[in-house]
């Protein structure tokens, strides 16, 4: 879909849930570099801002967040093309931060992009933390649902951690780009704030992908533990019960060999064997108790 808006200083052309015949038309309506066509339409194109001055524009590359709360993360370019006064958004929903368009700027509606994309990430932020929250509940009994939420998490955050860390990038391309005598952009003082502001949140949603994924890490490593403390312990009782059950086919092997063990032919000589067994096993049930931690 297609909407244009006339802002302060230049015409915006807004593009959402658009196909490439859509784009090739705007491209050939404003007289844009065919080049940006493929930006638009490549899912992989990672984020960055870039100036070409052969062809006097600039491009503004974002990865924006696409999955609900529910869902597995999943994200996708937002393009910004600047040139002259007119500047281009391609995103996956239509744009709705701007409430005066007349009084709005094209560096305005920049920025407002930029704080609009980082949204759904302090979103995800809430909802990993409750994720994580309710994995470090009292119920410590771990199975494979918990394992598999633990491993979606961890999943979860390096797409998470990777995508914010090339935003920033690409915003720290963009100040660059501003102080730079060499180019046609630059910021008021005011411009800077902003984007010192944008900054900052970015910087903040990096840091709390950060320590998410350090206390995701530390559930993961307590849940081993646990894996393995179970583990030993059903071992431990698998090695008892291997050494309990192999002592009455020995006793019983040997009063079943034709040799003159005492009473083998007296008429309590089972029962005198069910009772050495039992005394083998007791004792050796109490020397495992004694130097073995039974």
């Amino acid at each position: 879909m297609l909407k244009i808006h006339s802002l302060k200083d230049a015409i915006w052309v807004e593009l959402y849930k658009t196909d490439a015949t859509e784009i090739t038309n705007v491209i050939q309506k404003y007289k844009l570099p065919r080049n940006i066509k493929g930006y638009m339409l490549d899912k992989h194109e990672h984020s960055r801002f870039e100036y070409d001055d052969f062809k006097d524009y600039s491009i503004l590359i974002m990865r924006a967040l696409r999955s609900k709360k529910i869902d597995k993360v999943k994200t996708s370019p937002a393009v910004v093309v600047i040139k002259d006064n007119l500047i281009v958004t391609k995103n996956n929903k239509s744009f709705n931060k701007i409430s005066d368009e007349g009084e709005c700027t094209k560096f305005d509606l920049i920025f407002d992009f930029l704080v609009e994309i980082s949204n759904p990430y302090f979103a995800k932020i809430d909802n990993i933390n409750a994720q994580a929250e309710k994995l470090q509940s009292k119920n410590r009994s771990v199975n494979n649902k918990k394992l598999q939420e633990v491993s979606n998490l961890k999943n979860d955050l390096v797409y998470l951690k990777s995508a914010t860390a090339a935003n920033l990038l690409a915003i720290h391309q963009l100040e660059n780009t501003g102080s730079n005598p060499s180019t046609p952009i630059s910021f008021t003082s005011q411009e800077k704030q902003k984007i010192e502001d944008v900054t900052v949140e970015y910087n903040e949603c990096q840091y709390m992908f950060d320590v998410l994924n350090d206390i995701v890490g530390q559930i993961e490593e307590t849940y081993g533990n646990i894996i393995n403390s179970n583990l030993n312990q059903t071992m431990k009782v698998l090695t008892i019960w291997s050494l309990v059950l192999a002592i009455p086919p020995i006793i019983s092997g040997f009063y079943g060999m034709n040799v003159g063990l005492p009473f083998a032919n007296s008429w309590f000589s089972w029962i005198f064997t069910i009772i050495i067994t039992i005394v083998i096993i007791v004792v050796m049930l109490m020397y495992l108790r004694k130097h073995h931690d039974l």
